[in-house]
């Protein structure tokens, strides 16, 4: 999507702001770079924790989830899929969101390291 260059519209004012308080190291870079930094960020690989935190997290949703046979004989498969979605989703985002944004943390770390070495002359503030 091309970058405009007139006034910011209100919704990527908002965004910027949730991004610097959801991730504070991103707000070491220039506001043009942001979008550029955070993508190398979320390149990232994980380390073992995360990956522990994430396959943990999927299983005890998958496990929570889980039909009984009541409910498949009562209900429709497709409704039961939707409904299970529905509620993976949220927990989800509970449980293994914080991996993901621990590992993007790390790469925005990673990235501010970078910069420092290729110029020393910024020190952290």
């Amino acid at each position: 999507m091309p970058k405009s260059n007139g006034i910011p519209l209100l919704g990527e004012s908002f965004r910027q702001a949730l991004l610097i308080r959801a991730l504070p190291p991103l707000g070491e870079f220039p506001s043009a770079e942001r979008d550029e930094v955070l993508a190398r960020a979320r390149e990232t690989p994980f380390d073992l924790i995360e990956w522990i935190g994430v396959l943990a997290g999927v299983v005890f949703v998958t496990w929570l989830l889980r039909f009984e046979a009541a409910q498949v004989s009562a209900y429709p498969l497709p409704i039961l899929y939707f409904a299970q979605f529905v509620t993976a989703a949220p927990l989800l985002l509970l449980l293994v969101g914080p991996f993901y944004w621990r590992c993007t943390l790390r790469g925005l770390e990673e990235e501010i390291g970078r910069r420092r070495q290729t110029d020393p002359s910024r020190k952290r503030s």
